[in-house]
């Protein structure tokens, strides 16, 4: 089963994996639908990608398949570095899933390596960290950061993170400091959201309102 809301990369996708020989007995960019479906075609491995627009992400839907399908293979290809980038508070993916860079894959024999790496690992072990890559500050900092980028006003991210205003002018600051951004002929929240996405290996969206 493969999952991936563009429309363009989930046919590319699709046939790359055809021309390796794997069904897909689905494709989709609905978390409903993958779910509806998997329960009748039971899938052996469902390739994820982690954003899938507003509502749940990959992670959500891997936990949700693991749970009606037991020894379901769980393979994340996603542009975000580290999903913190995606939600802060993604922490952990059902044991024995692979989670893959999309522009660390110039082959697609790697990825069809990564489907079958899915299948061997030991499914019923604990559900396994995410290795946390990039910047390392506080998840809360980061979502701050997110917002930013995002082209929320501190009113906004303090609304979206039930804080006071002042704290989130006080994150910023301190954001300000740890990427020492210091040239003041540059605007700060314009460097903090090139910063983001470039650390992020993300693209600004369509649903981001960035000045």
């Amino acid at each position: 089963m493969l999952v991936e809301d563009d429309a363009f990369t989930r046919t590319t996708i699709k046939a790359a994996l055809q021309l390796q020989g794997l069904e897909i007995v689905h494709d989709t960019g609905s978390v409903a639908s993958a779910m509806k479906v998997a329960g009748v075609s039971k899938p052996d491995v469902a390739v994820l990608d982690l954003d899938l627009g507003f509502g749940p992400n990959g992670v959500d839907l891997a936990l949700g398949l693991r749970r009606i399908l037991p020894r379901i293979g769980i393979v994340l290809l996603t542009g975000f570095n580290d999903p913190r980038y995606l939600d802060p508070k993604i922490a952990r993916l059902p044991g024995g899933s692979r989670y893959l860079v999309k522009r660390d894959i110039h082959e697609v024999e790697k990825l069809h390596q990564e489907i079958l790496l899915s299948l061997s690992k030991n499914l019923h072990s604990e559900s396994a960290p995410i290795k946390k890559q990039g910047i390392s500050i506080p998840d809360a900092q980061l979502e701050t950061l997110r917002l930013v980028a995002l082209g929320f006003s501190n009113t906004e991210i303090a609304k979206v993170r039930g804080v006071r205003e002042k704290s989130v002018e006080q994150a910023i600051s301190r954001l300000i400091h740890h990427f020492r951004i210091d040239d003041r002929h540059i605007n700060k929240r314009v460097e903090l959201s090139r910063l983001y996405f470039q650390e992020s290996g993300s693209i600004p969206s369509e649903n981001s309102h960035i000045n």
